[in-house]
């Protein structure tokens, strides 16, 4: 099939589609490199739409740092019919729908070099954030954030989002779908319900699509879907279950929809992301408002990623979890107990006021382990991890090690002006020295007024 696009150029795909759906379907082009969606019908209206995704609203065009998270529009198809094109995100490396890795059944079934660990699966929800932060952040909603669309390669710690030629922009490009039954947000659904057509999808309604899926990669099991009956229509009750009786599994004051058997829940994600859901979960389900917004959850899981320790089982499939503040070291994923070293550091870290000498708490938990580095984020209060894109932005500064003889050290590879105050005497730390970690301790993460205040203490495991 030849295929003309709107600038003139002409491209050959093959004659079936590959997959078909309620917009249009979708065809390869011969060499695989690109796909296209042929919509079937010429609409004026969404010609205007696609030329906005396409040019002013185009994120990838921007920020040429965030296409890889984003399967963008970069062409329209005029003949045979109205149409786009995106580049196949499978060209180079496989990607599947992200529902496989939703529940065990499905993991089963993927390829080995594609399932990745639990570790991996924190990076690819941060990512989902990022992205949906960026969308956000550019005033666009996607209307339908599910396991469906965003395609990923969790091993490989990529994650892409598709399905970009419906994007909504308040007063600008309206909503042409409304979502996903279980991503929808209670309000739609709700108005659904009722008979009411004129349903609006919104950033508001993007949030809780973004929450349910953070909590169905990390937890394997949907926030909403418990033991509680509503009505015995299945179909309604599924609705109401969904809509306006939806309630949290992990409510903390209403346990009537918690499992009746046990199961892992969000305590094991830390207190700060286990705060996150409840909001979004309990509040959020009411409320729109009070719905975390992209950008805390990205920060929320970048911490998250500090407090993770390294399973000792080597046949455990979940290879790390959290340290849980005042928890013994004990795996959830195969209930394997750390047993060495005795004590592990924990670093709080305290933001800068701006003031040299005044710090404030931040909310940065970082758990020692053999090899974990400190980078520029960590030590400097005015620089966030997704801005340091450059290599040289992100080389580690200071590297944890343990010594069996004298315990606990932090090496300095690379951080000018740390010193370590103990007592009432403060020491200066030369770049390439060691330094031993106490009880106490307050380290200076630099020598400028934006450096970061780290105070060690020691947990038993």
């Amino acid at each position: 099939m030849r295929v003309i696009l709107e600038d003139g150029t002409t491209e050959e795909y093959a004659d079936e589609p590959f997959a078909e759906g309620g917009q249009g379907k979708l065809y390869f082009s011969l060499d695989k490199r690109h796909v296209i969606k042929l919509y079937g019908e010429r609409d004026r209206a969404r010609l205007l739409a696609l030329q906005k995704i396409i040019g002013e609203f185009n994120i990838t065009r921007q920020d040429p740092s965030a296409a890889p998270l984003f399967a963008w529009i970069n062409g329209i198809v005029r003949q045979p019919s109205l149409g786009v094109r995106m580049d196949n995100v499978n060209c180079e490396v496989p990607h599947k729908d992200l529902t496989w890795w939703f529940s065990a059944n499905a993991l089963k079934r993927l390829p080995e070099d594609m399932r990745g660990n639990w570790f991996d699966r924190t990076y690819i929800a941060r990512e989902m954030a990022r992205i949906a932060w960026k969308l956000h952040g550019n005033g666009l909603c996607h209307s339908d954030f599910s396991g469906n669309n965003f395609l990923a390669n969790v091993a490989r710690r990529r994650v892409v989002l598709i399905d970009l030629d419906s994007l909504v922009v308040p007063d600008v490009l309206p909503p042409t779908i409304i979502g996903t039954a279980d991503y929808m947000a209670p309000e739609i659904v709700s108005a659904l319900m009722r008979g009411q057509r004129d349903i609006r999808p919104s950033i508001q309604t993007d949030l809780h699509s973004l929450a349910v899926l953070i909590y169905q990669l990390l937890l394997m099991r949907h926030p909403l879907r418990g033991p509680k009956c509503h009505d015995p229509d299945p179909e309604r009750d599924e609705q109401l279950a969904l809509g306006e009786r939806a309630l949290y599994i992990e409510d903390p004051n209403d346990r009537s929809n918690r499992p009746t058997v046990p199961f892992l829940g969000a305590r094991l994600l830390g207190e700060e992301v286990e705060g996150l859901m409840r909001r979004a979960f309990t509040d959020g389900l009411r409320d729109p408002s009070r719905r975390p917004v992209a950008a805390a959850w990205h920060d929320a899981l970048s911490r998250m990623a500090d407090q993770q320790l390294p399973c000792t089982n080597p046949d455990c499939k979940g290879k790390t979890f959290i340290l849980l503040r005042d928890h013994p070291a004990i795996c959830p994923w195969c209930n394997t107990r750390i047993g060495y070293p005795r004590y592990i550091p924990v670093l709080r870290l305290y933001a800068s006021s701006g003031r040299m000498g005044y710090f404030q708490q931040d909310k940065w938990r970082i758990v020692v382990w053999q090899g974990r580095t400190l980078h520029s984020w960590h030590a400097q209060s005015n620089i966030a991890e997704h801005e340091a894109t450059r290599p040289e932005e992100r080389a580690p500064l200071a590297e944890f090690r343990y010594d069996g003889y004298r315990g606990w050290l932090l090496h300095n590879l690379a951080l000018d002006g740390l010193r370590v105050a103990e007592g009432n005497r403060m020491r200066r730390v030369s770049i390439g020295a060691s330094e031993l970690l106490r009880e106490g301790q307050k380290w200076l993460l630099g020598a400028d007024s934006a450096a970061r205040m780290a105070l060690v203490s020691f947990q038993s495991v």
